[in-house]
């Protein structure tokens, strides 16, 4: 499979990086943090690469099941410490080897990659076991490999101007979460965001995320939800008192919304992530 052309095109915004790890099967019996990396690609006057390694599941203690991780690493150059980029979004993939099997997703949205980031991803992206499953078409058994790609989108950089409207102390905002059914699928730690909305000058949205169960009692997959406050890294001394009602809107008329509600004060640069809230889901797009 050909690699994307790696030359240096500086205002390219989106990007396709690909990685054929060899002899799987050895590299499965590798020591944990073992990386393997692909070659680099440019975007947006960055270099960037993808980054493998084996680990062992966090908290987990059966059977030492191994993991496949897989990281998006921004190849910034080291004499310059005050660099930094935002991506927009970022799909993981591992490649069906063959016709009619789908690809394993995940999907990050809004990283900011910076001289103490230098790498985001997810650390259990897929399990060993699952991933050399023949019947799954991630693993080329003949020629021991398998294919990564990462799909990459920069944020375009720009100024957001702060008028009237944006300095209102209250305001509802909606993330309509398309094709569940694919969502929920996806890796653990994939997410969606909603668009921003301007409240007392911040900049808000909702995240939905996929994760298992806190409670570590079963592998049933939960939906997350985060009440997100973007604020910018230089306002070190912000602190204000907020609530929130969040809720899942019905669908039918006879059936409330689901609602929680919380207050909290958010105070200096702990503010990005105060709300979680999770619930089980059945797999349906309906």
């Amino acid at each position: 499979m050909p690699f994307p052309t790696n030359g240096r095109i500086s205002d390219r915004k989106k990007g396709t990086l690909l990685m054929d790890i060899e002899k799987v099967s050895e590299f499965a019996k590798e020591a944990d943090d073992r990386s393997q990396y692909s070659k680099k690609v440019y975007i947006n006057g960055f270099s960037w690469k993808i980054q493998a390694q084996i680990e062992k599941k966090n908290g987990s203690t059966e059977n030492n099941e191994k993991w496949l991780a897989i990281y998006l690493l921004c190849d910034a150059p080291k004499e310059d410490s005050n660099w930094r980029c935002c991506v927009h979004s970022a799909t993981f993939r591992i490649v069906s080897q063959k016709n009619g099997a789908e690809n394993s997703i995940g999907t990050l949205i809004d990283r900011v990659f910076d001289n103490k980031s230098t790498n985001w991803g997810f650390e259990n992206f897929i399990s060993v076991t699952e991933l050399m499953e023949l019947n799954n078409g991630f693993y080329n058994n003949e020629a021991d490999k398998v294919t990564l790609a990462i799909d990459v989108t920069m944020k375009e950089a720009k100024m957001e101007k702060l008028i009237l409207d944006q300095c209102k102390s209250k305001g509802t905002f909606f993330t309509k979460i398309e094709k569940v059914s694919e969502f929920a699928r996806e890796a653990i730690g994939s997410e969606r965001r909603s668009e921003t909305v301007h409240i007392h000058g911040f900049s808000w949205k909702i995240m939905a995320q996929i994760r298992k169960n806190w409670l570590g009692t079963d592998n049933e997959k939960w939906m997350g939800f985060r009440h997100l406050c973007d604020a910018p890294k230089e306002a070190n001394n912000c602190s204000f008192e907020c609530s929130a009602t969040f809720r899942i809107v019905s669908q039918k008329n006879d059936v409330p919304d689901f609602k929680d509600e919380f207050n909290d004060q958010l105070l200096n640069n702990k503010f990005n992530w105060k709300f979680f809230h999770s619930i089980s889901f059945d797999v349906s797009d309906n």
